[in-house]
């Protein structure tokens, strides 16, 4: 199954150079300002979409292995930063009235124990639909595609999902994890199992969007068992990445 080979077309990495963060702010800036017109140009001296929440994110880059293109980010932003001092997060200043803050209390949660799904950003070629009628399709900016290529894209914002998803199961120190997103997505995300449950009312922002909360300890279980050994493998990835900032942080302090 195409889903198997996922990893033979593209590699999954924890975004922390330079470069890979330059990665991650150029398929933002494509996607959020170029083709949606979410955010303002004129705010980026460089095609950058960057803010005030990255500096207190972790990073996910999804890159094409044959051609080297970023195809795809997302951010989990955590509610400290790396000193441990408190920091805010998208919801509470885009969103705040939206949320359902009874649904945070009856979990006796505290503020800083939940993060935020956010910026979930694929670059334009990797989410083209494109009928398979030949072995070998050309985009329009002169890139090839093979056909068992092109069934793999699908499959880039569940990685994503999954790569957040595996975080958040690995990290103890968050009990919840919540986004603000368009409520049709959770038809796709309900695909694999990754069952984000409604936390707050439609709001108009960018179009409709709802809070939405995952809850951690049925998180592994609902994942489907067709794409179970696909979020094993992204689970393995992650811990290794994370495993070996953690040791380049010690090697540099």
């Amino acid at each position: 199954m195409v889903i198997n080979n996922f990893f033979d077309y593209f590699e999954l990495v924890l975004a922390t150079t330079p470069a890979q963060k330059r990665d991650v702010y150029h398929i933002r800036y494509q996607v959020y300002c170029d083709e949606l017109g979410y955010e303002d140009k004129s705010q980026f001296k460089q095609p950058l979409e960057r803010d005030r929440f990255d500096g207190h994110s972790l990073h996910f880059l999804i890159r094409h292995r044959r051609t080297g293109l970023a195809a795809g980010t997302a951010r989990c932003v955590l509610p400290f930063d790396e000193f441990g001092h408190k920091q805010s997060l998208p919801s509470e200043h885009f969103c705040q009235p939206a949320l359902d803050s009874s649904i945070i209390t009856n979990l006796g949660l505290r503020r800083g124990d939940y993060a935020e799904v956010s910026r979930v950003a694929i670059r334009a070629e990797f989410r083209r639909r494109i009928t398979l009628d030949h072995q070998v399709y050309l985009d329009h900016q002169g890139y090839q595609f093979t056909s068992d290529e092109l069934q793999s894209f699908s499959h880039i914002a569940i990685c994503l999902y999954f790569a957040l998803a595996a975080y958040y199961q690995q990290n103890q120190n968050i009990h919840a994890m919540i986004a603000i997103m368009e409520p049709r997505l959770m038809k796709h995300l309900n695909r694999p199992g990754i069952h984000f449950q409604p936390a707050g009312q439609l709001i108009d922002y960018h179009g409709v969007r709802q809070p939405f909360i995952l809850y951690k300890d049925s998180l592994v279980s609902d994942i489907k068992p067709l794409f179970r050994p696909f979020f094993d493998s992204v689970c393995q990835l992650v811990t290794d990445e994370l495993i070996e900032e953690n040791q380049l942080a010690l090697d540099i302090a």
